[in-house]
């Protein structure tokens, strides 16, 4: 008896496990845009989000290291169009430093840039230590 309600309750729960499968809808900007994270070595930029909203392109992400940010720097962002050109430059400052016990640490950082990027257009994103004292992005 307890084995057919067994069966009976997980053929009840599969229908629904399905939908976790549907594919993901992927907006305008990131069918269009590359996107380049230029690696560090004292922190990584990861979950990196590309979105156009309207008029609007929106750079999102986080950074992460494996020690406490005392002094959280910045990002830099350089979007190239299709030829190579720089069209625009941002530095978003890191927000929201979590950490985790014993874990990774991690800050937030988002960029709103008024441009509608044409197909082939690259986002360069690294992150820029304040005492590392190198220069600003630099992408090509």
């Amino acid at each position: 008896m307890f084995e057919k309600s067994w069966i009976a309750a997980l053929l009840m729960i599969v229908p629904f496990m399905g939908g976790c499968a549907a594919p993901l809808k992927i907006s305008g900007a990131e069918q269009k845009v590359s996107l380049d994270i230029v690696p560090t070595e004292v922190a990584s930029v990861s979950e990196t989000r590309v979105v156009q909203r309207g008029e609007a392109l929106i750079i999102t992400g986080k950074v992460r290291k494996f020690h406490k940010f005392f002094l959280p720097g910045h990002v830099d962002i350089v979007i190239l169009g299709p030829q190579g050109t720089v069209i625009a430059r941002e530095s978003p400052r890191l927000t929201g430093y979590a950490s985790k016990s014993g874990g990774a640490k991690e800050g937030r950082f988002s960029a709103e840039m008024k441009l509608v990027p044409l197909s082939g257009t690259k986002v360069c994103v690294r992150y820029h230590a304040p005492a590392s004292g190198g220069r600003h992005l630099e992408c090509t």
